[in-house]
């Protein structure tokens, strides 16, 4: 059976599949059955006409040319294998943002040592949780068990230590925080807008690690603008490959922006980790099993 592999994965892992694949990288794709990659192309696809079984390294899959992949052919995603590390940035980010750590950051560096701004505790605080899957659970159970009053709004019902809810509107409205997780399907894309931005609290923070699309544009830039006090923090921009597209948002006192580091983009064991997940993933489907993350076409197109 054929493998075609885009993207550089580890000689030692490219051995293991080589046991069970004919492993091909370029030239005549016509055999190719499986594929492991990174990103796909409408061309790529049209060069495998024998393709049953896509498996991409990323948790996210809205980047993938869907209307071009043939409804038989199966596709799987690789969530959960940065969770722990998106979920670790993401309290990170709220955390540091929160408790008021970046803004006197700025102010010592400045010189300024006035401790003229509250430090406010979160034990006891509404936080909402935007998306239950691999990366919101553990935020929502880490979040609770220091004390938060979470709410956790998802399609799927999920139990935990959270009060779920299907309603946005329930889960932001006078929250001090949220952290987003969100993928980005059709369902998603735009869902996040203005007018949840505002039910929260004048000064509260919202953390978006899932996909910037998933929160409208000019409604975050909207909140921050009108809102001094409000706190946008993101690792993802809607200009995913030219974040030069969202220097406005840069510019602002009240954002805080990384460049996409928080999974396998800024972290070479991640990377590894994620590839590692999807070579096993892979193989299980090679023998016969049920691989994990098979995506729903109908989430997409």
């Amino acid at each position: 059976m054929e493998l075609y592999i885009n993207f550089e994965i580890p000689h030692e892992l490219e051995e293991e599949l080589s046991r069970r694949f004919k492993v091909v990288k370029g030239g005549d794709l016509s055999n190719v059955e499986a594929a492991l990659v990174s990103r796909l192309t409408p061309e790529e696809l049209a060069k495998m006409p024998r393709l049953r079984f896509i498996q991409v390294v990323t948790a996210g899959l809205d980047h993938l040319p869907w209307e071009h992949i043939p409804p038989h052919v199966v596709v799987a995603g690789n969530s959960g294998s940065n969770a722990d590390a998106v979920a670790e940035f993401a309290l990170a980010m709220l955390l540091a943002a929160f408790k008021k750590v970046f803004y006197y950051n700025e102010k010592m560096r400045r010189g300024d040592y006035k401790k003229d701004v509250s430090v406010p505790v979160l034990s006891g605080k509404k936080v909402a949780v935007l998306g239950l899957g691999e990366i919101g659970t553990r935020v929502a159970r880490i979040l609770a068990a220091l004390g938060a009053e979470v709410w956790g709004f998802s399609r799927t019902p999920r139990e935990g230590p959270w009060r779920f809810t299907h309603r946005l509107e329930d889960a932001l409205r006078d929250a001090y925080a949220a952290v987003c997780a969100l993928p980005l399907t059709k369902h998603t894309r735009g869902l996040v807008k203005y007018e949840h931005l505002a039910l929260m609290r004048e000064d509260a923070v919202f953390v978006n690690v899932g996909r910037a699309e998933v929160v409208d544009r000019e409604g975050a830039l909207r909140i921050v603008k009108e809102r001094p006090r409000f706190i946008f923090a993101s690792d993802v921009w809607w200009g995913r490959h030219d974040f030069s597209k969202d220097a406005e948002f840069f510019s602002l006192p009240n954002v805080i922006a990384t460049p996409w580091v928080a999974g396998g983009y800024g972290s070479e064991e991640v990377w590894r980790k994620m590839v590692e997940e999807a070579v096993k993933n892979l193989l299980v489907w090679a023998s016969g099993g049920t691989p994990k993350n098979i995506a729903k076409r109908q989430d997409y197109i």
